[in-house]
């Protein structure tokens, strides 16, 4: 378990799943296309977007997600 702080200051826990596909969505310099996650991956990038730790736009006529602001993990 990991906690990202947000732009609020809140701290927000997210599972290692959920760290894995911000880390992936991260990595990526535009964003990146959803058909790119599988279905797992997909629903775990929904519920950060809910959360406010991901960002979902529409990007070259596609749906994808890309990383909001957030610089500080802290791991528990």
């Amino acid at each position: 378990m990991r906690f990202v702080e947000l732009s609020s200051g809140v701290l927000a826990p997210i599972s290692n799943e959920e760290t894995t596909v911000m880390e992936r969505v991260r990595g990526h310099s535009k964003p990146l296309p959803r058909s790119l996650l599988n279905e797992r991956e997909q629903e775990l990038a929904t519920r950060l977007v809910h959360r406010g730790i991901l960002t979902r736009l529409a990007f070259e006529n596609k749906i994808c997600f890309a990383s909001t602001d957030i610089d500080d993990f802290m791991e528990f």
